[in-house]
């Protein structure tokens, strides 16, 4: 599964309770979710970071909620506790200052903090069950969208993958050359510098053994073709491939590193830094995939 980490999904749910929910993803190491909403509902937070956490494994996210809805029910409460002490205070200044206006229920209700006006909510769930489709609508159009820029990204992978590939063919190819370079040349050195001198021609022999040992790339080039193969199967996983994908390209990025060590040969170093220039360029796509 090749999915980008950056993306952007919309979705909306109308009702009684209008929702628009954006969401927005960009790169991040692990996944971070940050849900903005209205603080009355802040109930649902844990259930929103929860529902994303199964649908995408890295990034960090920003969800946006606006919501908006009709007339809710209202419950309006009557504190009695102040109406007494608003009754009680009123009698006892019309007492002290002998004013013999009655102390009313319209007066009474005038005071301020003896109503208490409360928009009766929705339980959890039933918000929940109105949010939750807004929700997934905007998450699969995050994931078309990532999963849009993410074959992208795989398409540049791939093709600097073959350039990679044709690489590495050359330089198995170079290597046997280069040994038999090496023979000749010790072999046309020895003889301008010992011309009367009988040869010895085990001792040369040695020299070019150890030569080959010592400059022998083989088992990275091996390793090299395996980890390239290896890249390109990461499409048909079904898990994301972000980490995988960047520990295999470590491992390649070591692999041309040993053969540029062990190789004196200008056409192979040439090549290697190639390599290592595209690896380069792979390592950076590969940490915009989840």
């Amino acid at each position: 599964m090749i999915r980008s980490m950056t993306g952007y999904g919309r979705g909306e749910k109308a009702g009684k309770f209008s929702w628009i929910i954006e969401i927005r993803s960009v790169n991040h190491r692990f996944l971070e979710i940050y849900v903005k909403l209205p603080r009355t509902w802040l109930l649902l937070e844990e259930k929103i970071k929860s529902f994303i956490k199964g649908k995408i494994s890295r990034g960090r996210v920003d969800v946006f909620i606006n919501l908006s809805c009709e007339n809710l029910p209202v419950d309006i409460k009557i504190d009695k506790s102040v109406v007494k002490n608003y009754y009680n205070k009123l009698m006892e200044i019309t007492q002290e200052t002998g004013f013999e206006g009655p102390v009313t229920l319209s007066l009474l209700s005038m005071m301020p903090d003896i109503f208490a006006i409360k928009e009766e909510l929705p339980q959890e769930q039933e918000l929940w069950e109105m949010l939750e489709p807004a929700l997934e609508s905007a998450i699969q159009d995050l994931i078309r969208m990532r999963e849009t820029e993410g074959n992208n990204i795989w398409k540049d992978i791939l093709k600097r993958l073959d350039a990679i590939d044709k690489r590495v063919d050359f330089i198995g190819e170079r290597a046997d050359a280069v040994i038999e370079e090496y023979r000749r040349k010790l072999f046309q050195n020895v003889e301008r510098i010992l011309k009367d001198v009988t040869l010895e021609c085990d001792k040369i022999e040695s020299e070019v053994v150890f030569f080959a040992e010592r400059s022998n790339i083989t088992e990275e080039l091996i390793r090299l073709n395996s980890h390239i193969s290896q890249m390109r199967q990461l499409e048909h996983e079904e898990e994301p491939i972000g980490k995988k994908a960047d520990f295999i390209a470590q491992e390649m990025y070591r692999e041309a590193n040993t053969i540029a060590a062990k190789s004196s040969d200008y056409e192979i170093s040439r090549e290697v830094i190639e390599i290592k220039s595209d690896l380069e360029k792979i390592r950076e796509q590969i940490q915009n995939i989840e």
